[in-house]
This record gives structure tokens, sequence and C-alpha cells, in this order.
């Protein structure tokens, strides 16, 4: 679980959150969805302790993430970027047991465990290609791979869906209801309309830095004017 309590950032004498406050749960999908600008790759950041936060804002699984060390904050939060950064001079498997390594588990050890979780996301033949090798659908899901091999109880997507084909975005939903199911506790930030529509436990709706609404799967999204009207956008453009 993740709980924000009025958040927020400032830059260079820039805001980029203003007082946010949001819950994502266990065994849900929270989306952040707005347009380009609003703040949701900075939220998203922020709950993965990318940037800095003031103290009792965030906290994870009842741990204040600014208080956690690298290690514990890994461990706790898997961070899938939007570009996915692969190290492109890693294979598949070695990008994977890279981080396994820097905890101190031995490379017989995190070998097994990375092929384990790469197999359960149909990546077994591609150990030992290099991520230019790959298409964007396996790049990502080596990014997500990669994070779970650290067993996270959190997993942040930012824009997942930006460089997939409609193929690609019904694997990543597979995947994602499939961890969902395990009781992970899932963010995505995403433009994609129809994507989140897909896949959404709850809604944020973002706007300059804002939580201008929000609306649960058992609330009609109709009901919701800001996020309807951004459907309504996405459909006419």
């Amino acid at each position: 679980m993740v709980n924000v309590t009025n958040l927020s950032i400032h830059i260079q004498n820039q805001t980029l959150l203003n007082n946010i406050s949001c819950t994502l749960l266990p065994g849900r999908i929270t989306t952040f969805v707005g347009k380009s600008g609003a703040g949701k790759t900075t939220l998203l950041k922020s709950l993965a302790g990318l940037l800095p936060a003031s103290s009792n804002t965030i906290m994870v699984n009842n741990k204040q993430l600014n208080q956690l060390d690298n290690k514990e904050r890994s461990q706790e939060i898997g961070y899938i970027f939007q570009n996915f950064n692969l190290f492109p001079h890693l294979t598949v498997l070695e990008n994977c047991v890279n981080p396994l390594l820097m905890q101190g588990i031995y490379i017989a050890s995190a070998q097994e465990h990375a092929r384990t979780v790469l197999k359960e996301l149909d990546m077994e033949s591609s150990l030992n290609k290099y991520p230019a090798q790959l298409s964007g659908g396996q790049q990502q899901r080596t990014a997500i791979a990669r994070a779970l091999c650290l067993q996270p109880k959190v997993l942040l997507l930012d824009e997942p869906t930006a460089s997939l084909d409609p193929l690609n975005s019904q694997i990543l939903v597979t995947i994602l209801q499939r961890l969902k199911s395990k009781g992970l506790t899932i963010g995505i930030s995403t433009q994609d309309i129809y994507f989140m529509r897909t896949i959404f436990d709850r809604a944020y709706y973002v706007e300059n830095g804002n939580i201008q609404e929000y609306c649960d799967t058992t609330a009609n999204i109709n009901k919701c004017p800001l996020i309807q009207r951004f459907v309504n956008l996405a459909n006419t453009g």
C-alpha cells in the first residue's frame, strides 16, 4: 500500500506538484491520467523515491519512503521507466541478474531466479539477446522482469503503452492483471484512455500538478466529469 498526504514538489522555484493526496491499494491497479505535462510522471517518480519529498508525505507499507535506503526502497518499489532504461551492453538475463548481484546474491542463485521470472513473462527464448535486438514489447517485459526480480510489493509504470502496438498492449494488460491477482500494488501514469479503461481499479485525474478528481470502478466513470471530458477528447482526437 502507498499513502500520499499533502505531497508538494518544488524544483528551481517551480511547483511541479501541489498538495497531492492519494492512495494505492494492494491487489488494485491505480492509474494517473491527464495530458502531457500535467505532473503524472513527476508524481510517479516521487512515489519511487526518485524525487525528494518531505517526511511523512509518502508512506509505503507503513514505512516512510524517505527513511528507506536504496536497497530497502528497491525491495519495496519497482519502477518501469517509459524508455525502459535497460543497459544496452548487457543481455536480457544480465540486465535482470545485475540488480540481484548488487543486493549481494550469489550469481548462480541470481541467474536461477532471473530465469524463472523471465520465463513467467515469456522471455526465456531471449535470454542472450541484447536490448537493441528486442521489440518494444520485449524490452518492456525485460524491464518488468528486472524490477520483479527484487520481489517488490509495489510496481510503478510510467506511460507503459507509449511505444507499444495493440498486441503488446494487450500482453501488458494480461501481465498486469496477473500481478494484480498476486496482491501487488500497481500504479500507472498514462495518457492512453483506452488502456486506462481496460485496466483501472481507481483513476486519478491530474492537471497542473494537482489531483482534480478520482473515481473507482464501483462508480460510473460518466459521473466523473473531468475524466469523462478527457475520454471525450481522446475519442475525438
